[in-house]
């Protein structure tokens, strides 16, 4: 019985250890681009949404300039979005 709940433990800090690997990974940040790489388990709408909201921090809006696989770490992509007027992006 012992051994079960901490396999059961074991394996729930495994999963909580590895949430982090799943949020895209920051690689540029400096209020005029943003560069995200992510695994396949998110999707170009979530990486938005998080470039979005790095942007927010500079009172602009995330526009998507390029999505391609990592030449780093094969399986997953990088996305680099411009941090542009929220005006300027909605024309």
């Amino acid at each position: 019985m012992i051994l079960a709940k901490s396999l059961f433990a074991g394996a729930g800090m495994l999963v909580y250890a590895g949430a982090g690997c799943f949020s895209p990974t920051i690689l540029e940040d400096d209020g005029e681009i943003v560069m995200l790489r992510y695994g396949p388990w998110a999707t170009v709408g979530e990486v938005s949404a998080k470039a979005n909201a790095m942007c927010g921090e500079y009172d602009r809006a995330a526009a998507l300039v390029a999505d391609a696989e990592s030449l780093a770490e094969p399986g997953f992509r990088e996305a680099t979005f411009a941090c542009v007027d929220p005006d300027r992006e909605a024309a």
